[in-house]
């Protein structure tokens, strides 16, 4: 089993690696949960806060423009070619109030009781989630709050991708459930505080959803074995014909949930 582990931990790096240069060309950054978050965190005048799993800063750049110069942001990832490309990119926006702090989800590269917030957007499933909870505890300060967003399991299956591309949820295995979530935050001396569900409603021509495909946009993606990712990559092509009319319009709603957790 802990090979099985480190085999999808070197994979996932790899990916990473391979696809920094163009991840935000390739993934949706939604403004909704930020807006949320900055409504949470209202009553604070100053905001250390983490961005954990922060990739190419995608989240992170939002993050500052929603909360201005009262947030210092500490941008942390276990891929150093992904906050290469954070820090390019945060320096091109004229950003100055964050740093860059390669490390483990799993040990935070933080000191105790030194957070105001932690946040981490589409990455929890790459965690070992109870050990990130627990240093989410130790670096969060008395009453800080930890956000996480993501899709839940049955959230994934009904995208577009869980509907029409062969194997999608059953390949993605390290997606959870919302009681599997509460149970590992129990079980982390934590409490939900509060959870929301937002839906999005997408739109994308058919040439753009198989070049996201090609370039894995998502990690799942990854988990296939070449001969099958090419086979079931023609099945979603015809299944798309099959069951949208205007191939340059397609339409669906994606959905993800915002938890927040409290000291």
């Amino acid at each position: 089993m802990r090979e099985e582990i480190a085999i999808s931990e070197i994979k996932a790096h790899e990916h990473f690696s391979k696809i920094a240069s163009k991840y935000r060309r390739l993934r949706t950054t939604d403004l909704e949960p930020i807006l949320r978050i900055k409504n949470q965190l209202n009553g604070k005048s100053r905001i250390n806060m983490a961005d954990v799993g922060c990739g190419d800063g995608r989240y992170s750049l939002e993050l500052l423009r929603c909360l201005g110069d009262k947030c210092y942001l500490h941008c942390i990832d276990s891929n150093e070619d992904m906050l290469r490309y954070l820090k390019d990119y945060l320096t091109e926006q004229n950003t100055m109030n964050f740093c860059v702090r390669p490390g483990d989800a799993n040990k935070l590269p933080m000191e105790s009781d030194s957070m105001d917030c932690i946040v981490t957007f589409n990455a929890i499933h790459h965690f070992d989630i109870q050990k990130f909870l627990e240093e989410s505890l130790r670096a969060l300060k008395d009453e800080g709050h930890l956000f996480i967003y993501t899709r839940l399991r049955n959230q994934n299956s009904r995208t577009i991708w869980g509907k029409y591309f062969p194997l999608f949820t059953d390949m993605e295995k390290r997606l959870y459930e919302l009681d599997e979530l509460k149970h590992h935050i129990q079980e982390a001396d934590m409490k939900i505080h509060s959870t929301k569900v937002f839906g999005y409603n997408r739109i994308s021509s058919l040439s753009n959803l198989l070049d996201r495909a090609w370039n894995n946009h998502y990690s799942t993606f990854t988990l296939y074995s070449r001969d099958s990712f090419e086979e079931s990559l023609q099945v979603f092509q015809q299944n798309i014909r099959n069951n949208f009319d205007n191939l340059e319009e397609i339409k669906w709603q994606d959905e993800n949930i915002l938890l927040e957790i409290r000291k």
